[in-house]
């Protein structure tokens, strides 16, 4: 990740968060593209993913993923 040097997916979610929260979505939405890069199964990047994005297209996407993701159907 080009942003900051992530060493745990955790670590990289937590930072993303931060960045969201800071209404700094670029570095956010950097953050998440590198988690679900190594864990695609990641439901809770994929909900924080939704926040970054502008297009209602890509919304439904990412909910779409969760709902398919989600184990508590």
């Amino acid at each position: 990740m080009a942003t900051c040097a992530m060493s745990t997916t955790d670590q990289a979610l937590a930072f993303a968060v931060k960045a969201i929260r800071r209404a700094e979505m670029g570095k956010g939405k950097a953050a998440l593209a590198w988690v679900l890069q190594k864990e695609p199964d990641n439901v809770v990047a994929w909900l924080w993913m939704c926040d970054c994005l502008e297009q209602t297209e890509a919304k439904q996407e990412c909910f779409r993923r969760v709902s398919a993701l989600n184990p508590f159907k």
